[in-house]
């Protein structure tokens, strides 16, 4: 294996938990990623169009250093949408992520439904809810 490939390897050796709850918990992260990343690109087009733009006209000794900012910048937003999930995690010193921003909401919607606040209230009135349109379903039949 090359050297400086660690993440692959942290990848290979990640415990599989498989059910649902996870897979849907992925599937809409990954929506969330692919969103975040689509954006970026979309915004980078024009960005680096303007930046070689600019390279060209105000620096003859360095005509592509607005365009490598833009390609640094583009590389830490890569490392912190970590659309396939390339990058560690878990590392303490790793900057903010989506992912560690989902896990904070994720702990936050948990624990605000655990004291019965806003979360649980929300989950009792869908109960409710469907509990409602399956009365009324069985009603009609």
């Amino acid at each position: 294996m090359a050297a400086g490939k660690p993440d692959r390897v942290r990848e290979l050796r990640k415990p599989k938990q498989h059910s649902r709850p996870r897979l849907i918990r992925r599937v809409l992260l990954l929506q969330v990623k692919l969103f975040a990343d689509g954006l970026r690109d979309f915004v980078m087009m024009p960005l680096s169009l303007a930046a070689a733009a600019l390279g060209m006209l105000s620096s003859r000794n360095e005509p592509e250093v607005y365009l490598d900012r833009l390609m640094h910048f583009g590389r830490e937003s890569d490392r912190w949408i970590n659309l396939f999930d390339h990058y560690d995690t878990d590392d303490p010193g790793r900057p903010v992520s989506l992912d560690r921003l989902a896990e904070e909401l994720e702990a936050t919607v948990l624990r605000d439904y655990e004291n019965g606040g806003l979360s649980a209230r929300g989950a009792d009135h869908l109960r409710d809810l469907v509990s409602r349109l399956r009365r009324v379903r069985n009603e009609a039949t």
